[in-house]
Formats: C-alpha cells, structure tokens, sequence
C-alpha cells in the first residue's frame, strides 16, 4: 500500500508540496514535533520512492483533528487525497471517538467541497480566524463509519 507513516526522511518532500500549493506555513521543526507526537498520525503517499501526499491528524480522545492533508497539483483528482483522509479517519475508535474537526478558508472551496464530498458537515464559522482576517469554515463528521471509502476524491 502507498500510505504508511510518515517519517523524518519525509519531512522535506512534505515541506515542497506544501510550498507548491502555498496554503500553510510549517516548519521542519513543527513536522519533526508532530510526528513524534504520541497524539500525531501522520501519513504521507508514496509512489516509487516519490513523495506525493500527506495528512496528519490528531487523535484527542474523544475528538480528532485534521491538521493538515495535500497533495501535489499533478497528482489531484486522482483519488489520492481521499485515500490520505481514510487512512486518517480508519485510526478513529468508534468506542471512543465521536468526531473529526477541521478548518479551512471560507473562500477554499475546492478544499470545502472535498470535505463535504468525504462526508464533513459544516457546523459554524470562526470570524477572522486567519492572521490575513479571513474567516475559517468549521466541519466535522460524526462517525469514520459515515466515510465511504469508495467515494473519489481528490
């Protein structure tokens, strides 16, 4: 399988994609902290030795967090974002985790869709979240059991 965990080999392949789409500001240190994380799950996409996405989550317990999740722009739309999403979401104990959160730009509504695609529901909107004033969209899904894995995605 192409997904497995991501390690501190991984960290400057992950740190190119996520310039190539320009949406966060990560470190190499905050990787290297949150992979080391007993809370982190972090995965990233491999193919033939060539780094093409990641994901990493949170895993607080009752609730969860998607961090962050990407994948390079040549590769989009081809199934690999929503596989990166159910790798995360299939870590989730359904005996004690009821939901995953995330957040995302109002205005990203390609990531928006994705998630609402993906089985995310949106619950509410954090005003001025971003330092640039933009507000952040706040999703949620109940259950990893409400993801379909067949669905496609980017």
């Amino acid at each position: 399988m192409p997904i497995r965990l991501m390690n501190s080999a991984d960290i400057p392949a992950v740190l190119r994609i996520q310039g190539e789409l320009a949406f966060q500001d990560w470190n190499e240190r905050q990787y290297e902290i949150e992979i080391k994380a007993p809370y982190t799950y972090a995965v990233v996409y491999e193919n033939d030795g060539d780094i093409i996405g990641y994901a990493v989550f949170h895993l607080l317990g009752a609730d969860s967090e998607l961090l962050s999740i990407a994948v390079r722009n040549s590769a989009q739309h081809s199934g690999i974002g929503g596989k990166l999403l159910q790798a995360g979401l299939s870590q989730l104990d359904l005996e004690k985790t009821d939901c995953c959160f995330l957040e995302v730009r109002e205005t990203n509504l390609k990531a928006r869709r994705f998630y609402e695609k993906h089985g995310f529901t949106l619950f509410g909107i954090r005003k001025k979240y971003y330092a640039d004033g933009e507000n952040a969209a706040l999703y949620r899904t109940e259950k990893r059991s409400d993801i379909d894995p067949s669905r496609k995605g980017v």
